[in-house]
């Protein structure tokens, strides 16, 4: 029994080697021995809501209500929900603590609002939508009701951890990141509770088992983001709820090793 025992430890401690080498090989950007350990860090931006980068791509953020959404005709059962109570809105608004260059091109904010008949796991997606004739309404404010599909949003390199700025109310709400890989795998990575008051930049890490790279060629292979999503705890009132985003960003690693005939690898035919 001793020796079986020793035998389970030595095989759970080789697997264990076989698979972090594994692992390190898949981070194909850094693919030889010499660069794998080369890192190159940096912010990009995702969503300004409203703002330059989501004028230039065209993108405008849109709601859906879960089931006990106040509707708009309680005579109906499947009566839309009431866009008075449930509805996001764009509004002048922006979170103190954005470097100082950012703060003259930061406008605007996403507002959320939401009115439900009754307690659970109520909750709120919001989504991105590409438009084909730009966001920007009449009045010079971004137009919510712009028409347009759902869209998701490419992120850059291999993602680290993804932020955004949260306007709390106090109300017992969690938040979610919704993340597609290469694979066509979906990832929902919790941000934390929005139970706070006022702005908070809320960031959260990427786990190292989403792939994002892989030991071919084109190496990267980039997430995307389809959503946000808010819970509801079962406890919270339901006649009011409201809160507002801006600025989101991921911290990413864009290194690539160089090779020759490296331009190559990005072409498809």
């Amino acid at each position: 029994m001793k020796y079986k025992g020793s035998k389970v430890v030595v095989l759970s401690f080789l697997f264990l080697a076989v698979v972090l080498f594994c692992n390190g090989k898949a981070f194909s950007f850094g693919f030889s021995d010499k660069e794998r350990d080369t890192v190159n860090l940096q912010t990009f931006v995702v969503s300004d809501f409203g703002d330059e980068k989501d004028q230039t791509n065209n993108i405008v953020w849109k709601a859906k209500f879960s089931r006990f959404a106040k509707p708009s005709d309680y005579t109906k059962e499947l009566s839309g929900w009431d866009s008075n109570a449930c509805a996001v809105s764009y509004v002048e608004a922006r979170p103190l603590g954005l470097p100082q260059e950012l703060e003259s091109k930061q406008k605007w904010s996403l507002g959320i609002k939401a009115e439900f008949i009754k307690k659970g796991y109520n909750w709120i997606e919001v989504y991105p939508v590409k438009t084909s004739g730009g966001i920007m309404g009449s009045g010079g404010k971004p137009n919510v009701d712009a028409d347009g599909k759902p869209a998701m949003v490419d992120l850059v390199g291999v993602i680290k951890s993804l932020d955004l700025w949260v306007w709390g109310g106090n109300y017992q709400y969690a938040l979610e990141f919704y993340l597609w890989d290469y694979k066509g795998f979906l990832h929902q990575l919790p941000a934390g509770n929005i139970t706070f008051v006022g702005w908070r930049n809320m960031r959260t890490k990427v786990p190292d088992y989403i792939p994002q790279a892989e030991n071919r060629v084109p190496f990267l292979k980039p997430l995307k983001i389809s959503m946000l999503k808010l819970w509801a705890y079962p406890t919270e009132r339901v006649d009011q709820f409201y809160c507002y985003f801006d600025y989101m960003q991921v911290q990413t690693d864009v290194y690539l090793e160089r090779f020759n005939g490296d331009d190559l690898a990005a072409k498809k035919w």
